[in-house]
């Protein structure tokens, strides 16, 4: 797991969380993308009813992570972690600061293209890493 985007989507601010993970799905489905996953991880904002129905038309194990109890402090949940890696990542692409256009479909190709260079920013450091090193003769 290496905290990568394998899609990226913007939606309204008014979109239930059910919606739009539907929505994620079925651009991961058109992009033929569903067929390596075998297990989403969601968190509690998409009900246990949306959660079980995704996986049924998807085929996938779509899975709820995060607390059962309310606590009043913010308690790292261990899976979701990678996704705020990620996001931090993405957060330093300064032109997804602000949306000059305030479309969805201008912030959703932003934020793909935020993905991609994140993506080749860690396949060229692991390339980097596999190289091996030149000894002086």
């Amino acid at each position: 797991m290496t905290g990568l985007p394998v899609g990226a989507l913007v939606v309204p601010a008014s979109t239930h969380e059910n919606r739009a993970s539907e929505l994620m799905l079925e651009q991961l489905t058109q992009q033929g993308v569903t067929a390596r996953l075998e297990l989403v991880l969601v968190d509690r904002g998409v009900t246990a009813a949306a959660a079980r129905t995704l996986g049924r038309q998807h085929d996938l194990e779509v899975r709820r992570v995060g607390w059962e109890d309310k606590q009043p402090m913010f308690r790292p949940i261990w899976h979701a972690w990678r996704v705020v890696v990620a996001h931090g990542r993405l957060g330093r692409s300064r032109r997804l600061a602000k949306s000059f256009e305030n479309t969805p479909t201008s912030a959703t190709g932003w934020l793909q293209g935020a993905c991609i260079a994140t993506t080749l920013r860690h396949m060229s450091r692991e390339q980097a890493r596999r190289r091996p090193v030149a000894v002086p003769a």
